[in-house]
């Protein structure tokens, strides 16, 4: 990492960013959301023709009936192998205690994946995470490009009574990808992928899938991607026969910009993941929607809403997940810009689920008011 840095130095290429966001609501089941969040990142690059050395440095800090540190880092090497492949060799580390409540923009998003998994009955959690990846990536033509990624991750809770709340997961997780331009506005393609990971609380997830895919442009500034396929899930609990289920994937994304000023994103899913809370293998379906309206340099509304469904129940324990159990997440903001580089922001931010562990509350709000800057350090 040292030379890395030292390399980055040299080429005098690091930009810098921070935020802080005072957020605030009424206590619900005796949980007080009101807090002060912090983060920057830190992100620097060398490159030459032959390839690029990249690093990244994230810290955050929650303020909130005390204080939690998260530091996020990584480092990342690509080479270009002869004139149509390149090789990426990526590290990723984080350590420290991050707020998983769903009001929180400022959580990692390693542990309990961003956006569609409910989080966890405890709110602060001592996370560790590991991630280690070798990409390759080959433009056999024109318009075939083939991509591969493997990669040993570990994530969880530091210690014994974090991983009550998250198990801690270790396992390998494999991508593979061939994309074919048939048209000058379709793309055909199929992806393969595996995980195997086993946690902490004695349980093993194994997931596979297979998908054909389909991306094209029906209209103009409008982007459809749609994809099916079959998958497997394999999942194991301590001194059990392992049980071996056949499952549906698909998903389906849309990007548009019907008129001057406004984006518009959709997408929905459906597919077995390995649950981090429980372990389990479970079905769950999932929908994203976010509008931004506005102007480069102007004030910004923005809008989303994420939410998924279990389609199958875990393995009926506290936090395995049952058929039927929902979760909502939304937001909506507005954005004023006080330079070129700096911005005040203000809005709400709500969550719902059908089934709280523990002593959640089923729903919770939060207005909030956030500062954001970019800091070019090095040029």
């Amino acid at each position: 990492m040292i030379l890395l840095t030292m390399a980055v130095l040299a080429t005098s290429l690091i930009d810098g960013s921070v935020r802080a966001e005072a957020r605030g609501g009424n206590s619900v089941a005796g949980q007080d959301p009101s807090s002060l969040g912090l983060s920057a990142d830190l992100l620097g690059r060398a490159s030459s023709p032959d390839g690029a050395l990249r690093f990244g440095l994230s810290p955050s800090a929650v303020l909130a009936q005390g204080s939690r540190l998260f530091v996020r880092g990584f480092g990342e090497a690509d080479l270009r192998l002869g004139g149509r492949g390149w090789a990426r060799l990526r590290q990723a580390l984080g350590y420290g205690t991050v707020d998983l409540s769903p009001l929180s923009t400022l959580a990692p998003s390693g542990p309990v994946p961003g956006a569609v998994q409910p989080p966890p009955a405890s709110r602060f959690v001592s996370v560790q995470e590991s991630t280690t990846t070798l990409e390759l990536e080959y433009a056999a033509s024109r318009r075939l490009r083939l991509a591969s990624s493997a990669a040993w991750v570990v994530s969880g809770g530091v210690d014994a009574v974090a991983r009550d709340a998250l198990p801690l997961s270790r396992g390998p997780l494999f991508r593979a990808n061939l994309d074919w331009a048939a048209t000058r506005l379709d793309n055909l393609g199929m992806e393969l992928s595996a995980l195997d990971y086993r946690y902490s609380n004695g349980r093993r997830a194994s997931v596979g899938s297979l998908t054909a895919a389909w991306r094209t442009q029906p209209w103009r500034d409008t982007e459809l991607s749609v994809g099916l396929g079959p998958g497997i899930g394999r999942s194991q609990a301590p001194d059990q026969p392992a049980a071996t289920v056949l499952y549906a994937v698909g998903r389906a994304d849309l990007r548009t910009t019907p008129v001057r000023d406004l984006s518009a994103t959709f997408g929905a899913a459906i597919e077995p993941l390995g649950d981090p809370l429980s372990g389990d293998v479970v079905e769950r379906g999932s929908l994203r929607t976010a509008a931004v309206w506005g102007r480069a340099g102007g004030v910004t509304l923005a809008a989303r809403l994420i939410g998924s469904v279990a389609v199958t129940s875990g393995a009926a324990g506290p936090s395995s997940p049952q058929a039927g159990d929902r979760y909502l997440n939304g937001e909506v903001s507005v954005t004023v810009p006080l330079d070129a580089r700096s911005s005040l922001a203000a809005g709400a931010r709500g969550a719902f689920l059908s089934r709280p562990l523990l002593d959640q509350p089923s729903d919770q709000w939060i207005a909030f008011v956030s500062y954001g800057a970019q800091v070019p350090l090095f040029r």
